[in-house]
């Protein structure tokens, strides 16, 4: 288990929202070794003492740890926990106090729907997995595959999707690879979308009928178990001072553009 890397007396030293600012950071790293499974139920529970003897020091709500061992419980809690701190330490501006909602119609429209599927592999940002579950709707997607990723039943990613989580049907599994493999028998290709020298840029890549888009970890990429199981690699080039960019805007990247290599044809009216 990563202690965190403050005694009491250096703990208290700091203002309140450096106090918040680095317990995000330490909760941030447990969430992402939570969605890796590298995290035993002793070391959380461990995890979970030291947590609250820290809230102690600083004369805050103790932490109640899940009774459950789920993985999906655990995030859950910790994610929450994060968020608390990150609105303590000042760190984000909600969207509804800067803008005016746009109203939109989602009704008297064509529908498509490809036999084209997303997977996640390892997301840990509940802001990216609903804006994925909306991007795949939008773009006629018929699911998302969540390998050790939140899922729609929760609240933020509810809330991210705006409300295209109730026309696309999701799939969780707490082994992608074997997932995929199963996937492969039925006649799907698994295309990982990665930075690699194998990897074709994306808009000169033929985009099969029937196929599965992989994305990995927002820090890591995709796990090497899963890399092996995928049949092609595309990516998305770069030509800024930066060599990547958020999953969820690649996400938006890939799918609109695959799907508009596959409508012909396939459009039906709902």
């Amino acid at each position: 288990m990563d202690t965190f890397g403050f005694t009491r007396k250096k703990f208290l030293s700091l203002t309140p929202e450096n106090q918040h600012r680095h317990l995000v950071q330490w909760l941030s790293a447990v969430y992402q070794k939570l969605t890796t499974n590298r995290i035993t139920t002793a070391g959380f529970d461990q995890l979970c003492e030291h947590y609250n003897q820290i809230l102690k020091w600083g004369g805050m709500m103790p932490f109640n740890c899940p009774e459950s061992t789920e993985t999906r419980i655990r995030l859950e809690c910790i994610s929450d926990a994060i968020h608390f701190h990150r609105c303590k330490a000042g760190l984000f501006c909600m969207d509804h106090a800067l803008l005016t909602p746009v109203q939109t119609d989602d009704s008297n429209r064509a529908i498509l729907r490809l036999d084209c599927h997303i997977a996640l592999d390892g997301l840990r940002s509940l802001f990216n997995v609903g804006s994925i579950f909306r991007v795949c709707e939008a773009a006629g997607f018929s699911s998302v595959i969540l390998g050790n990723t939140l899922g729609k039943e929760n609240e933020k990613i509810k809330k991210t999707a705006m409300g295209a989580h109730d026309w696309i049907t999701q799939e969780k599994t707490g082994d992608l690879a074997q997932t995929l493999l199963q996937k492969k028998e039925k006649g799907y290709k698994i295309i990982g979308v990665e930075t690699m020298p194998a990897a074709c840029a994306f808009d000169k890549f033929e985009w099969p009928q029937k196929s599965i888009i992989v994305l990995g970890n927002e820090e890591y990429g995709i796990s090497s178990h899963v890399l092996k199981i995928c049949d092609e690699y595309v990516c998305i080039p770069m030509y800024g001072n930066k060599n990547s960019i958020n999953v969820a805007n690649s996400a938006a990247i890939i799918c609109f553009h695959m799907a508009g290599a596959l409508a012909d044809g396939t459009c039906q009216n709902s």
